[in-house]
């Protein structure tokens, strides 16, 4: 598939991609109105909560969702509420626990537990669905929390009571546009590395394709793993926060190797610093964490301190790449602008928001895609420089080693060409050299102009590329004269070939055209024993063919009897 064909066919795709986006957002901002959902069949159970450390006899009426103080690793919290005293069609209990363990009792009875086997590693966050049992209108409800980290002790998220189809519309409905965003910047990912693939096999790589795709993909994927949504079809709170903290770490260093290639700024060396830092604090975290010594979660405050320090050169970067005023990139660092203020906003929030355990990449994600809009711009802008620049450098490299009367190549080529032949000629059976002349050309362009002497050279050119041409490689030399270097080929066969020409030159001659067409030839074959270089052929083939120059009775092989 040509780059031709495969330009317009990406652009379908994002088409559709965003057509397909803009259908699903529309209809989830409206299920509020559309889906027939009565206002009884979910309550949220928010007010009356007796909350106190099972260590401790002081209790505490809260309203939730809240976060009790006091708490730390592996301190246990009872709630304890009554259910309300009235019937819901299949009624369960909706609860969400962040990186916590749970017991649920009604009535001092058990319903419901989840202890992860290994109690000292953070299980993840996710949503439970308890089915309560007949006659629990009424009852009293015990839930007991517990987390093996010491900012998540004490979390307390919202509790709801309904039917199932309630309290799967209500997570939609808060985290499904979060989903699909960070769906389509995953599809969006992927169209681009497709690109990228397609691109290599056509002969044109630009990386920077590749880098950008890359970060786009781990972005979306970390926001789809923060997505409450997301939990209602991976049901392994582990696996999704190993894939959030795994796309997180390392979406930074393409982000670093696509402004460094595309771009090469000013600040690239601390750039270069960075993506190590960024990539070595990954595999050691990654591996403290399969060795049970820390949790991922213990590793934000120093990935954070990491990415700020980063945020401010990328920040000091784009100001002084904005103001040096370098056309075409101006809107590409306005949007590196825009992330690195989501990415600043985003952590404030994680720190200093009343609620830490609900942290989502809200801003980030608009960021995201202000950032993407400004560098597939950026890029497209890049390939299409790049390519014209190819494109103009093809046509003086073709100018430079091509003669533009005939086509053929011209003497730069053909001395080029012997130069690299000389350094290999072991690595071919046999090496020849035909060099013929077209006679009577000054003639030609005395009595007939030089344009019908021109028109001599290019019919002289067609024949020989209609016969020689089928063995080897055809350079035009100097006005008149041609070489045709033929590799790997028995003689007999060129000869074949040079018969074959001197019937096209007689048919020729038989038109009724202003001027005769005659050429001489001499053909020169390498000889291990006897030639230095291929420098030696080409003084007996040129002495062959002026032999043959003088008496025109055909070829005359130079062979060893004729001394260069």
């Amino acid at each position: 598939m040509s780059k031709s064909q495969i330009t317009p066919l990406v652009s379908i795709l994002i088409a559709i991609v965003e057509i397909i986006v803009t259908v699903i957002v529309f209809l989830i901002s409206s299920s509020g109105s559309t889906v027939p959902i009565t206002q009884d069949e979910a309550i949220s159970l928010s007010d009356g909560w007796t909350c106190f450390w099972e260590d401790t006899d002081e209790a505490t009426i809260l309203s939730i969702p809240t976060k009790l103080e006091g708490g730390y690793a592996g301190r246990i919290l009872h709630l304890s509420n009554h259910l309300p005293d009235r019937s819901f069609r299949n009624p369960s209990l909706m609860l969400r626990t962040s990186e916590q363990r749970v017991a649920v009792l009604l009535n001092d009875n058990l319903i419901y537990e989840f202890q992860p086997k290994d109690p000292g590693r953070a299980p993840g966050s996710m949503y439970h669905f308890i089915n309560l049992p007949a006659g629990y209108e009424g009852g009293r409800l015990d839930i007991f929390l517990s987390s093996p980290l010491n900012q998540f002790s004490g979390i307390i998220n919202e509790i709801r009571i309904g039917s199932i189809t309630s309290h799967i519309l209500f997570i939609l409905k808060q985290g499904s546009v979060s989903l699909v965003l960070a769906v389509v910047a995953i599809v969006l990912g992927f169209i681009m590395l497709s690109f990228f693939v397609s691109m290599c096999y056509a002969g044109s790589r630009h990386v920077s394709i590749l880098y950008l795709s890359l970060f786009i993909i781990l972005s979306g994927t970390w926001m789809c793993s923060e997505s409450r949504a997301l939990e209602l079809f991976v049901r392994n709170p582990m696996l999704i926060m190993c894939v959030a903290f795994t796309a997180q770490y390392l979406a930074p260093i393409p982000l670093l190797a696509f402004v460094i290639d595309m771009f090469r700024p000013k600040y690239t060396n601390w750039l270069k610093q960075f993506a190590i830092i960024f990539t070595a604090h990954f595999f050691v975290i990654a591996i403290l964490y399969l060795l049970e010594i820390v949790e991922f979660y213990n590793s934000v405050v120093l990935f954070h301190s990491v990415l700020i320090c980063c945020i401010i050169v990328f920040l000091v970067m784009s100001v002084s790449e904005i103001r040096r005023g370098k056309k075409g990139i101006r809107l590409f660092f306005l949007g590196c602008i825009a992330l690195c203020m989501a990415i600043c906003a985003d952590i404030i929030r994680y720190y200093f928001k009343p609620l830490p355990w609900v942290v989502k990449p809200i801003i980030y994600q608009y960021g995201l895609f202000v950032f993407i809009i400004t560098a597939v711009a950026a890029l497209a802008r890049h390939i299409f420089v790049t390519r014209e620049e190819k494109i103009s450098h093809d046509i003086l490299m073709s100018l430079a080693f091509t003669d533009t009367l005939t086509g053929l190549k011209n003497r730069r080529s053909f001395d080029e060409r012997m130069e690299a032949l000389n350094k290999e000629l072991d690595d071919y059976s046999s090496i020849h050299l035909v060099i013929l002349d077209i006679n009577n050309l000054k003639q030609v362009n005395d009595t007939l102009g030089h344009r019908e002497g021109d028109q001599l050279i290019m019919e002289g050119a067609r024949l020989i590329s209609e016969t020689l041409g089928n063995l080897g490689e055809i350079f035009r030399i100097g006005g008149d004269e041609f070489v045709v270097l033929i590799t790997n080929i028995e003689p007999y066969f060129i000869q074949v070939e040079l018969d074959t020409l001197n019937k096209k030159i007689e048919a020729f001659n038989e038109k009724d055209t202003p001027f005769k067409l005659s050429i001489a030839y001499g053909l020169g074959s390498y000889s291990k024993d006897q030639d230095k270089d291929l420098h030696d052929v080409f003084v007996r083939a040129d002495k062959s063919m002026y032999i043959c120059k003088e008496n025109q009775k055909g070829l005359h092989h130079a062979g060893k009897q004729i001394k260069s």
